[in-house]
């Protein structure tokens, strides 16, 4: 009978390790082939740099699982809105952060 170099338990550990590994890798590699992400398509009909809310008439936002409405969105600061004003058509990107909605990226619609 020949001998082999690893005992059953240290062949499961390393195997297990090696998985470990392999899976600790994985979100990196996905992230890093992921699309961009997505941009929804709507209207400004209000800004109040005041109070840092905008109001969107929005299409679908397929990330938030959202049918089209009008609704008010949070920003971090007004620069994110920048000169966008009521009237102006838009493609934004829009999270859900601590329980409200919050515009991350805006730019104008071409």
């Amino acid at each position: 009978m020949k001998k082999h170099l690893f005992s059953i338990p240290l062949a499961a550990s390393l195997l297990v390790l090696g998985t470990g590994s392999a899976l600790a890798q994985a979100p990196a590699a996905a992230a890093s082939t992921a699309p961009q992400a997505e941009l929804s398509e709507g209207e400004i009909t209000r800004w109040d740099p005041r109070t840092l809310r905008l109001t969107l008439k929005h299409g679908e936002i397929k990330n938030l699982e959202m049918p089209p409405m009008t609704m008010v969105f949070r920003v971090a600061d007004a620069s994110v809105v920048g000169d966008l004003k009521p009237g102006d058509k838009v493609r934004f990107r829009a999270e859900q952060v601590s329980g409200a909605y919050h515009v991350q990226r805006i730019e104008k619609a071409p």
